[in-house]
């Protein structure tokens, strides 16, 4: 996309809605659910492109948007490695438990 071609009204919608995106996210996180990032890593990878080929003036205007858009993806990214260490501290207290029953398992049927 050449700079001529730059659509800025459409450029901040997209923007918009990908930040609405991010926060659907971040809400769903919040709620222990899984959250799919393949299409905001595309929506947001189509986003740099355009930023990219923007002039220096376009890239003006669109920066407050673009600064929410890291801002967002900063929190997002926090709130994520948190959920990950907690279920790893859930998977070890599982695989802690599973171990101590397959010892006493094993334990029992040594002393039969």
């Amino acid at each position: 996309m050449s700079p001529e071609q730059f659509k800025p009204d459409q450029f901040k919608k997209d923007l918009k809605r990908v930040l609405s995106l991010i926060t659907a996210s971040q809400r769903f996180v919040d709620d222990g659910k899984v959250v799919e990032l393949n299409t905001l890593e595309t929506k947001i990878s189509d986003l740099c492109v355009q930023a990219r080929a923007m002039n220096s003036e376009q890239r003006r205007e669109v920066a407050p948007l673009l600064a929410a858009l890291t801002d967002d993806l900063a929190r997002l990214e926090t709130t994520m490695h948190k959920e990950y260490s907690e279920l790893q501290r859930q998977l070890r207290g599982l695989s802690n438990n599973a171990q101590a029953t397959n010892a006493y398992a094993n334990a029992a049927r040594t002393t039969r």
